[in-house]
């Protein structure tokens, strides 16, 4: 069952609360604590795209296109679509010798409020790549094109790309391939359920140097390079994942996905942390997350100021009052 994770409070009463499920696992598969139901299915969501990315980059996509960290943070990301990670998508194109077109992801508003106003008070053009998965949606065609895969229908399920990247996934997560389930992703591209104690598995993995005696130790290594070097590609501005790459980026990688989800991976112990909030509600990630950090003892208390307002994030009206706060329990 679920437990209560976090509260939102108004004037001191309880006005809403979120219950989730989380675990803590090392890469040998021992469970080192677990909060609810670890056995929970639940879908990976944009918490697989780092696991996609380590798929792109063993096929070769840096020395072919000369991709740097930068542009390999992109492609694992949930971008919010400010100006920097447009330019970097485009840099990404040019390189590859594609343009937007080719992208199936579909289009929507920069999940960036300031983004979305700069482009609303210019007039200005949305396009595929304001999408918060087109970095993604380039990976995957950058690595059609390094493997000779036609580009056409990249982004469905019997592609040879989709099968490859589910593959690494079910490698890393500790999944046999004919039993997992799948639906698709909000930008179209097939998705994996598991247990949740599979998602933490999968961070376990991939910050474990041991992993399958080393076979992807190269992929891994720039992967969590270009995640703690360039974390505000990996989310944007006030992201839960970049805030806290951008502080303990030494320490730890770290995802979010849609519907509550939140993945993270500690650098060199081979340990994996998996989070679901029930209700699906990203706003209960940030304390969950923190919170649940905390207790484990991999970042301390006198450590997060400057995550106070992800970590205990007020309750703002529309005046701009603060007349709550949302906390973790």
């Amino acid at each position: 069952m679920p437990v209560r994770m976090v509260e939102v409070l108004r004037s001191g009463v309880v006005e809403s609360i979120h219950y989730g499920d989380a675990v803590a696992i090392r890469a040998d598969g021992q469970v080192i604590c677990s909060i609810g139901d670890h056995e929970r299915i639940t879908f990976f969501r944009s918490t697989s795209k780092p696991l996609q990315a380590i798929y792109f980059l063993e096929t070769g996509i840096v020395e072919k296109f000369g991709l740097d960290l930068k542009e390999v943070a992109i492609i694992s990301s949930s971008h919010i679509g400010e100006n920097e990670h447009i330019q970097t998508l485009k840099s990404i194109l040019g390189k590859i010798g594609e343009d937007e077109s080719v992208l199936k992801c579909g289009m929507h508003e920069p999940i960036s409020k300031e983004a979305a106003g700069r482009i609303a008070a210019s007039r200005g053009k949305l396009t595929v790549l304001h999408n918060n998965c087109s970095g993604k949606h380039i990976g995957l065609i950058a690595t059609s094109k390094t493997k000779g895969y036609e580009i056409e229908g990249y982004y469905k399920e019997n592609h040879s790309v989709q099968i490859g990247a589910q593959s690494i996934i079910a490698e890393f997560a500790n999944l046999e391939p004919s039993t997992m389930q799948k639906g698709f992703d909000g930008c179209g591209v097939p998705v994996i359920a598991a247990p949740l104690k599979n998602l933490a598995q999968a961070y376990a993995n991939l910050c474990n140097n041991e992993f399958k005696g080393g076979k992807y130790i190269k992929s891994q290594n720039y992967l969590i390079s270009a995640m703690t070097m360039y974390p505000e590609m990996i989310g944007g501005k006030e992201r839960t994942d970049s805030e806290l790459m951008k502080q303990f980026g030494g320490r730890i990688i770290c995802k979010l996905g849609d519907e509550g989800v939140f993945c993270v991976g500690v650098i060199g112990k081979g340990i994996g942390i998996a989070l679901k909030i029930e209700d699906g509600s990203m706003r209960a990630l940030g304390p969950a997350v923190i919170n649940l950090l905390i207790n484990l003892g991999i970042i301390g208390n006198s450590e997060i100021n400057e995550l106070e307002k992800i970590w205990r994030p007020p309750v703002i009206n529309h005046k701009g009052d603060i007349v709550g706060e949302i906390h973790p329990l």
